[in-house]
């Protein structure tokens, strides 16, 4: 398909690309950091006519299109006199982006979710070598947390013509106290049947099925399940069903979707091992089928169903950190209640728990430019706007004295109570400086920064508010307090620091290389045999029929060359291996 496509390309092309000027010099601006002011691209009167941009940032998942609008959009006409047109993402993002290659459309900016996406766009050329803009880049080409990421993606993620073609973000420091694996269960429900220990993945089914017969249903009469799935995120696997690795340090989506790499170990295997973890979490939930305590719906019901049940309390177990739905929003009013409830950190005690690697090269999700765009030297000033290390930090948190000031001592912290407000309804149009909006009107757009939102500035803080040592220990509700006092600690990752939980990644699993079309074309195959007896594995009638479908996949994946596909991701897994020395 990747072959057919840039024969497409290639003749449109033909036609439709303008040729590109150059641009030399290489202007360093920054301090050694690298998180200091960042500079100003220099701008002729010409250049201060208003622009409008178009841009197609498939990181943000949405429907919504237009002129950015907000204070952060404010603040980038302010700054370079740009409008932001983008186009809407939302769901078949990859269709769309090859739609807009083949008609040769490709907007003026473009955002890739992986690398996979970026190598259509690298192998049709119809992206601008920033190396040729230097002078126009110096908060890319100047600023020293970017150095690695940058001579990375040169070397590596360049279709071999060393030139910086896609510059990749969310460059720096993994974020403390941000897991995004975590099992968690409904507080007062787990209170109320003893808080029993939990030891291994399996005691879970124990523990919930006891708080089920606790709460049966809500107030409002819905039935209460134990667990509830969704299939619309499936791409190779039952995303639900592999996710539940990451609780022991196995990563089946970065390497693979259908590998399970161990990050202290380093091994990695094939999901269809008969000793692999998807085949125990595939017996995990069997096991919850069998005892009645898995939501029916879950082979067919979307992610938005599914969230609407944890907004309601109908489900006792999440295995995502944020996956709470409003459960845990102080104005439902549960968090606070005289009797607290809400989703709390509860984690077997075997398990450890994968804590993402310090990204020195930065993720595989990239800004480029286009060689359509009919202004590339603007788009240019867009992205060394974007690469800013300060004007990240303005779109993290506001400008300083809107929501947030620095205190006495030089500690920055959020604005009590008004400040807390925005923060705490950071979807509402309540954010008090020019240009209005929401608070997340000032990354949402973007998803991915250039700096990872833990980066220390020059003033010794993080450049997000997140993790501000003010905003980690902030007045906890009623239902933090309580498992806080139960943890023994004020944060998830000091007690998981504290009792060895931690599995802590390397850059290697972002060092993959794409694979070629015959591969890929393999590998969906054997996904679409996967998804299939996996969801019927989890509602076989017994363990007999359980173990026949799993024989039966392992064959049919075999048939059509899954082992081929795991000895090319083990041998790509023993090279990015030698590869992250360079970067560790």
């Amino acid at each position: 398909m990747k072959k057919l496509l840039v024969l497409l390309l290639c003749a449109v092309m033909a036609f439709n690309l303008t040729a590109c000027g150059k641009k030399g010099g290489n202007t360093k601006t920054n301090t050694n950091t690298g998180s200091g002011t960042g500079t100003t691209t220099p701008t002729t009167e010409a250049e201060k006519q208003e622009t409008t941009l178009t841009a197609f940032i498939q990181q943000s998942v949405t429907s919504e299109s237009g002129i950015w609008q907000g204070w952060g959009a404010q603040r980038l006409y302010d700054d370079t006199k740009i409008k932001l047109d983008t186009y809407p993402t939302g769901n078949e993002v990859e269709q769309k982006l090859q739609q807009y290659l083949v008609s040769g459309s490709l907007p003026d900016i473009v955002g890739f979710k992986g690398l996979d996406q970026a190598q259509l766009a690298m192998d049709a050329d119809m992206l601008v070598a920033l190396d040729d803009y230097k002078d126009l880049l110096p908060n890319i080409f100047g600023v020293s947390n970017y150095e690695d990421a940058i001579a990375y993606s040169q070397k590596y993620t360049s279709n071999d013509t060393g030139k910086l073609l896609i510059m990749p973000s969310a460059i720096g420091p993994a974020a403390y106290n941000a897991y995004n694996w975590v099992p968690l269960l409904q507080w007062d429900a787990y209170k109320k049947v003893g808080m029993p220990e939990i030891n291994t993945l399996e005691d879970y089914l124990d523990v919930v099925e006891k708080m089920v017969k606790e709460k049966p249903t809500t107030e409002n009469g819905e039935k209460v399940y134990g667990f509830s799935l969704f299939s619309d995120w499936d791409k190779y696997t039952a995303l639900e069903v592999s996710t539940l690795s990451f609780f022991y340090g196995i990563d089946t989506e970065y390497v693979s979707h259908l590998m399970e790499t161990d990050v202290l170990t380093k091994e990695t295997k094939s999901i269809l091992s008969d000793d692999s973890f998807y085949k125990r979490s595939l017996q995990f939930y069997f096991d919850a089928n069998q005892r009645g305590l898995l939501d029916p719906d879950s082979a067919t019901q979307t992610f938005s169903n599914v969230d609407a049940k944890y907004s309601a309390g109908r489900v006792m177990f999440s295995y995502f950190s944020w996956m709470t739905g409003s459960y845990n929003a102080p104005a439902s009013g549960n968090v606070n209640a005289d009797e607290p409830d809400g989703y709390a950190s509860v984690l077997a005690k075997d398990m450890k728990l994968y804590d993402a690697p310090d990204q020195t090269i930065g993720r595989n999700w990239y800004f480029a430019i286009s060689k359509n765009s009919k202004d590339i030297e603007r788009a240019c000033e867009f992205l060394n706007w974007l690469y800013n290390p300060e004007v990240q930090k303005y779109l993290y948190n506001g400008p300083e004295g809107s929501i947030w000031e620095y205190d006495e001592n030089g500690e920055p912290h959020i604005i009590d109570p008004d400040g807390w407000t925005v923060v705490d309804q950071k979807t509402e149009p309540i954010m008090p400086a020019e240009g209005g909006g929401s608070l997340q009107d000032g990354s949402y757009i973007f998803n991915s920064m250039g700096l990872q939102a833990a980066t220390i500035m020059d003033d010794g803080y993080p450049i997000c508010y997140r993790y501000w040592p003010t905003t980690l220990t902030r007045n906890p509700s009623k239902m933090k307090e309580e498992v806080n006092k139960f943890l023994g600690a004020e944060t998830l990752a000091e007690y998981v620091t504290k009792n060895q939980m931690v599995a802590k990644s390397t850059q290697a699993v972002n060092m993959i290389p794409t694979i070629s079309d015959e591969m890929e074309m393999t590998i969906s195959q054997i996904g679409e045999v996967i998804k299939k007896y996996s969801w019927q594995m989890i509602f076989a009638k017994d363990q007999a029929q359980f173990d026949e479908l799993w024989n039966k996949m392992v064959t049919e994946a075999k048939g059509l060359g899954i082992d081929t596909v795991t000895q090319y991701y083990q041998e790509a897994w023993t090279n990015a291996l030698e590869v992250v020395k360079e970067f560790e």
